[in-house]
C-alpha cells in the first residue's frame, strides 16, 4: 500500500469514491449514493489478497485434522438418577478461609448423656451403649471430635447395666 494507486483501487473495490493524488485528495468523481455490493469482487491482480491463490506456486493440499482419541461414555444410572461427580470429593475452599472445623459428634455427646441417665434406669444404659457404637463408627468414617465422649458414654453405659444387675441379685438374696 505504498503507492496511491494500490490504495486508490482497494477503496474503489469496496464501494469509496475514487481519489486522485493529482487533485490533491478531493474526490475525481461526483459523489454517488450507490449502496455497497453484496459481496466485493474478486481481487484480481493481487497476489497476496487472502483466499486467492498465489500465481506460479503448486496449491499444496492441507494436512488431515488431527484424530483424537475417543473416551468411553459414561453410563447411564439406574432409575434415571444423575451423575454427581467425583465421589468422595470434597467442596471448594477458597484461598485463605481456613478449613470448617467438624464439631463434635451428636451422637458422642447423646450417648455420655443417656448411660449418665441410664444409671437411675437401665433402659438409659443400653441407648448410651447403642448412640456410643454408632458414634465411634462415625467419627472414624468422617472425623471430627467426640471419640473420648463416646468410649466413656459406653464405659457409663456398660457400669450402668452391671451396677442395675447387681442390685436386682443383692435384693433378691436379701428378700429371701
Amino acid at each position: 500500500m505504498t503507492n496511491p494507486g494500490d490504495s486508490d483501487e482497494w477503496w474503489k473495490q469496496y464501494g469509496g469514491e475514487g481519489v486522485s493524488s493529482d487533485s490533491g485528495g478531493q474526490p475525481s468523481v461526483p459523489p454517488q449514493h450507490t449502496p455497497p455490493p453484496a459481496t466485493p469482487p474478486p481481487a484480481a491482480g493481487y497476489p497476496s489478497a487472502p483466499g486467492q491463490p498465489v500465481p506460479n506456486q503448486p496449491v499444496q493440499p492441507s494436512p488431515p485434522p488431527p484424530s483424537y482419541p475417543s473416551y468411553p461414555q459414561p453410563q447411564p444410572q439406574p432409575y434415571g438418577q444423575p451423575n454427581y461427580g467425583y465421589p468422595g470429593a470434597t467442596p471448594y475452599q477458597p484461598y485463605g478461609y481456613p478449613q470448617p472445623q467438624q464439631g463434635t459428634n451428636g451422637l458422642a455427646i447423646g450417648s455420655l448423656i443417656a448411660s449418665i441417665l441410664g444409671l437411675c434406669t437401665c433402659i438409659g444404659s443400653i441407648v448410651g451403649i447403642i448412640l456410643g457404637i454408632i458414634a465411634l463408627n462415625q467419627i472414624k468414617e468422617r472425623g471430627g471430635s467426640g471419640r473420648g465422649m463416646a468410649i466413656a458414654g459406653i464405659c457409663v453405659g456398660a457400669l450402668g447395666i452391671v451396677v442395675a444387675i447387681l442390685w436386682v441379685v443383692i435384693n433378691i438374696a436379701v428378700s429371701s
